[in-house]
């Protein structure tokens, strides 16, 4: 009997302190000292930094606020408040949890257009808060991977499409083959401690600098 009470106490232990250092913006419809979520955050050792309105300026207020994540309580995410958590995404991007009374799928799918991590319909138990908010930040770094790896592959392609036009430009103007052009570019580059794409778009501005001027 002993050792299933002490096992009862170690695991509410690591319930209450697995996030202890966690700051949490808190926005809701009705913000007062009265909270239900916010009363479970601060028992769950989460401090919260800001609980503000649904109605305010989220994107301002979230610029001005440090918060490892963003905790949403509303009755319906409104067209605006997706059209703001879409501009926090793409300029100071964070893990976003949403609880919600509206279940509809289209809602679902915009708010997770909007960057919303995790969207959650239904009653907040405070039992499952810690393991939403691990969610919900782990889902945003799987995210922000993806986007991450995504602009590294695009930047990648350009520098590729670069290249492959500063070798156009010598070949026609060296007239030398290919991989002779290849050669020179890859020469520069080693010989100014640039990248092969520094040293092709150098090439690309100089040649069409001279060509404008011929014109």
């Amino acid at each position: 009997m002993l050792k299933w009470i002490l096992m009862e106490v170690i695991a509410m232990d690591a319930l209450t302190n697995s996030h202890p250092n966690l700051t949490v913006l808190l926005i809701e419809d009705r913000p007062n000292d009265q909270s239900e979520l916010k009363h479970h955050l601060i028992h769950l050792n989460y401090t919260i930094s800001l609980h503000i309105d649904t109605q305010q300026a989220i994107s301002s207020t979230c610029t001005d606020t440090v918060a490892d994540i963003m905790v949403i309580n509303t009755h319906t995410p409104s067209d605006r408040i997706l059209k703001e958590l879409t501009n926090i995404d793409k300029l100071t991007p964070l893990p976003v949890l949403v609880f919600a009374k509206q279940d509809a799928r289209e809602m679902i799918q915009s708010t997770l257009k909007a960057g919303v991590s995790a969207y959650i319909v239904g009653e907040i138990q405070e039992s499952r808060l810690t393991c939403l908010i691990d969610v919900a930040i782990e889902r945003f770094k799987q995210r922000q991977s993806l986007i991450a790896e995504l602009k590294k592959t695009k930047a990648q392609l350009a520098d590729r499409k670069t290249v492959e036009k500063a070798k156009g430009y010598i070949m026609q103007e060296k007239q030398v083959t290919e991989q002779q052009a290849f050669t020179l570019l890859r020469n520069m580059a080693m010989n100014n401690g640039q990248s092969l794409a520094t040293v092709a778009k150098s090439v690309i501005e100089v040649t069409e600098l001279l060509e404008h001027k011929v014109k």
